[in-house]
C-alpha cells in the first residue's frame, strides 16, 4: 500500500468515518501489521478507553455471549469473504441494533497439521480489520478457546475489548493478570455486557519497572 492510501485511511479512521469495502480490501492487503494495530487500537480506545471486559461467570462450553455475531475463519479464506460477512453484520446492525459483540472464531480442524492452522499474525489482522469496519457493533470479543490466551492478550491491542471462553479455561486471577500485563483495566461483566465489577487500572510502565521482579522459578 502506498503512503498516500495509508494517509487516506488514517484520516477516515481518525475522523470517525465509515469505511467502505474497498477500504477493507486495502487494509487486508497491507503487510504493516503494527500500523493496522494502531488504527484498530485507536478506534477501540475511542469506544472503551483502556477497559477490557470478561464474564464474571463464563458460560460452560465456551458459548458466545448473548447478542453476538460470530464469524468462523480459516487459513485459506479469501479476504473478500471475510469482508463481505462483516459488512453483512454491519448492515443488519444498522437495521436492528441487535448485536452487542462481534466474535471471530479461528477454525482449526487439526492443530498438528500446519496447513489447517491460521497464523497468529493473520488472526490479529482479522481482529483489526473487523474492528475498523464494524463501526456500529459495540464490542469485539476474542475467545480464548478459539485463539489461546497468548493470542487473546495480543488481540487486545488489535481492536478486541472483550474476552470470553469456557468455564474450564483460566481462573479470574489469571485473567486479571493477563489484562493488567497488557496494560488495560479489567472489568467483569454479565452475559448482557452489563458491568458487574471494575478492578484496578493497570499500573504504569514506570510503576512496574520500580517494583522488584521475581526472576527465580
Amino acid at each position: 500500500m502506498d503512503a498516500g492510501r495509508k494517509r487516506e485511511l488514517e484520516a477516515k479512521v481518525y475522523a470517525g468515518e465509515r469505511l467502505t469495502r474497498a477500504d477493507g480490501e486495502a487494509l487486508y492487503a497491507s503487510d504493516d501489521l503494527a500500523w493496522l494495530g494502531r488504527l484498530a487500537h485507536h478506534r477501540r480506545t475511542r469506544l472503551h478507553g483502556d477497559r477490557v471486559t470478561f464474564p464474571a461467570e463464563p458460560p460452560a462450553g465456551g458459548d458466545a455471549p448473548g447478542g453476538a455475531a460470530t464469524m468462523t475463519y480459516g487459513p485459506h479464506d479469501e479476504p473478500g469473504r471475510r469482508i463481505d460477512q462483516v459488512l453483512r453484520f454491519r448492515d443488519v446492525q444498522d437495521e436492528t441494533g441487535g448485536f452487542t459483540s462481534f466474535v471471530p472464531l479461528r477454525d482449526q480442524a487439526d492443530p498438528e497439521d500446519r496447513a489447517t492452522v491460521v497464523a497468529p499474525a493473520e488472526s490479529l489482522k482479522v481482529f483489526a480489520v473487523s474492528r475498523l469496519l464494524l463501526d456500529n457493533v459495540p464490542h469485539v470479543t476474542c475467545s480464548w478457546d478459539a485463539h489461546t490466551l497468548s493470542i487473546a492478550q495480543l488481540a487486545l491491542n488489535f481492536g478486541a475489548d472483550d474476552l470470553d471462553g469456557s468455564a474450564t479455561a483460566p481462573g479470574r486471577d489469571e485473567l486479571l493478570e493477563l489484562i493488567w500485563d497488557a496494560g488495560f483495566q479489567p472489568v467483569e461483566r454479565d452475559a448482557g455486557h452489563q458491568v458487574v465489577r471494575e478492578h484496578d487500572r493497570a499500573p504504569s510502565l514506570a510503576g512496574r519497572r520500580s517494583e522488584p521482579q521475581n526472576v527465580w522459578a
